[in-house]
């Protein structure tokens, strides 16, 4: 668990309210990590240095009210692993949760201009087929299903068996549109 630097008496109690619950739980002792904001690169290699040596996939919860810190790890998250998944919780927010699948995150990080141009032409085109697209962007078919598979492994597309029409999940639509 990332903490901020110095303790305050409220994390101390919240960290061990959760070490209590994964002893419950059969689940290994979390550690407590602070970091240092008042200098941001120290803290980022600091997290790094930790984040580098987790098991994969990564599922964090980046949940709480110190934006900066939440902010400073998604950043090092987003720079030094491809597999993981996030939950920010709004706090306060009384269920209120954003979701990012390991998939977006992934595609975050690296998306080709393939794989861009084939999403744009799957949102202007409707219910295209791999032929129809193939076309389209003058690809064989054997390329666009490899591109495809990759997209689909990302959450980005859908499509209902081989020949189906294909369409953006709602994840696919908003790279689309934040890539215009």
């Amino acid at each position: 668990m990332f903490t901020a630097h110095p303790l305050v008496s409220g994390v101390v109690r919240a960290f061990d309210s959760l070490v209590s619950f994964c002893s419950r739980l059969g689940l290994e002792k979390p550690t407590m990590i602070p970091l240092d904001l008042s200098s941001v690169a120290e803290s980022m290699v600091k997290a790094r240095s930790v984040i580098t040596a987790l098991p994969k996939p990564i599922v964090a919860d980046l949940g709480g009210g110190f934006r900066s810190l939440v902010i400073l790890v998604f950043l090092v998250l987003l720079t030094t692993t491809d597999d993981f998944e996030l939950y920010i919780s709004v706090e306060g927010g009384e269920g209120m949760e954003l979701h990012i699948p390991s998939g977006v995150a992934k595609a975050l990080r690296r998306f080709s201009p393939e794989k861009e141009e084939i999403l744009r032409a799957i949102s202007q085109n409707p219910g295209i087929r791999v032929e129809g697209l193939s076309l389209m962007l003058g690809k064989s078919p054997k390329t666009i299903r490899n591109h495809l598979s990759e997209l689909k492994k990302m959450g980005l597309v859908i499509a209902r068996g081989r020949g189906a029409p294909l369409k953006l999940t709602d994840w696919g639509k908003a790279l689309v549109n934040a890539t215009r």
